[in-house]
């Protein structure tokens, strides 16, 4: 299931009021939704120090400017103390100290979101440019860019890369981990309110950074139980092609078009669209695509073709420029039924 906030990514600048509060009165990301509440009193902590120094700092120079400017050119100095020990001492040390109150603090708290409790549930969350992929414990179904968690029960994530830098990022559940191409990272925590939350890429990872965004919706334990991630439906082509097109919009749409409008990858629809109708018929257009050994061949578009190219975008891309110098992500784990689905919605962009 994608929700109407995924559905369309103008609903994000057009409804702002569906989204959840991202604030409160005193400028924190959203309300604590999970049991790391230490990261909130290091951030109240840096924000009162802050301010406190800031205001102390600025009076001092301001009493200093007014009582002790030059009143006429030949004044002489207030003062030719060119030093003070004590003071200087008393200036690096107390810095120093809150410093390191504040480094302890913030390592305790990213050490402690790394050990998951023996009881926590097992996801895993990968990220491509420019979605997240969810798979769930004892699921073979996948979700993409939603995310289900049951409430009070602790969820700890295996986190991966197949491109790029990414962030996996949950203002409200006070969570944040680099998930770095190549290796293996965790995180885990544990929701304690229900509702939906913001999982954003917080890492600058290419030209649709700002778009990679993921909806969490915590539940309770007997909704939990219904699977709401394994909904799709296709037992019949209007549903196979509505699915289909929910997810296009999820993982599709940022590069590639279904009007005909240029973009990273090619469009699905218009003149240079996939398929074409020939009658009632729908069949699949001629294309010259690049092999992997840098030579040329006219291939046909079929079934076939679009799951290579799913699972293996490099494979057979696609000679007209820019797509040509163009790189896709891999949707290898993308499952049968949902492969299928997008077919059917292509084939129904399908235009004379």
């Amino acid at each position: 299931m994608i929700s109407t906030l995924i559905q369309d990514p103008k609903n994000y600048v057009e409804n702002p009021a569906k989204l959840p509060v991202l604030s409160d009165k005193w400028g924190q990301l959203e309300p604590l939704a999970s049991t790391f509440d230490h990261v909130d009193g290091l951030f109240y902590f840096t924000y009162v120090v802050c301010i406190f120094f800031f205001v102390l700092i600025t009076g001092v120079l301001a009493l200093s400017v007014v009582k002790y400017r030059r009143k006429t050119f030949d004044q002489p100095a207030a003062s030719n103390v060119t030093h003070n020990t004590p003071l200087e001492v008393i200036w690096t040390i107390i810095p120093l100290i809150i410093v390191m109150v504040m480094f302890v603090w913030g390592w305790k708290g990213s050490n402690d979101m790394l050990v998951a409790p023996a009881d926590a549930r097992q996801y895993k969350a990968v990220a491509k440019q420019w979605n997240w992929a969810f798979s769930y414990p004892g699921s073979k179904v996948q979700s993409y860019n939603e995310l289900w968690l049951e409430v009070d029960k602790s969820a700890a994530f295996t986190l991966q890369s197949t491109d790029v830098l990414h962030a996996f990022f949950l203002p409200g559940m006070r969570v944040k981990r680099d998930v770095v191409p190549g290796r293996q990272q965790t995180a885990w925590f544990r929701p304690t309110k229900t509702g939906d939350y913001h999982l954003f890429c917080a890492e600058y990872c290419g030209q649709d950074h700002s778009k990679m965004y993921a909806l969490v919706h915590v539940v309770t334990a007997d909704e939990y139980a219904k699977k709401p991630w394994d909904v799709l439906k296709d037992s019949t082509p209007a549903e196979s092609i509505a699915s289909g097109e929910n997810i296009y919009k999820a993982l599709c749409i940022s590069c590639h078009s279904v009007h005909g409008t240029p973009g990273t990858g090619p469009s699905w629809g218009g003149a240079k669209g996939l398929f074409a109708k020939d009658g009632d018929n729908v069949i699949g257009r001629a294309r010259e695509v690049v092999l992997a050994d840098g030579s040329t061949q006219t291939v046909t578009v079929d079934e076939a073709y679009i799951k290579e190219s799913i699972a293996m975008p490099n494979a057979k891309k696609v000679a007209e420029l820019p797509y040509r110098n163009n790189n896709m992500s891999a949707f290898a784990d993308l499952d049968e039924r949902s492969v299928n689905c997008l077919i059917a919605y292509m084939k129904s962009l399908a235009s004379n």
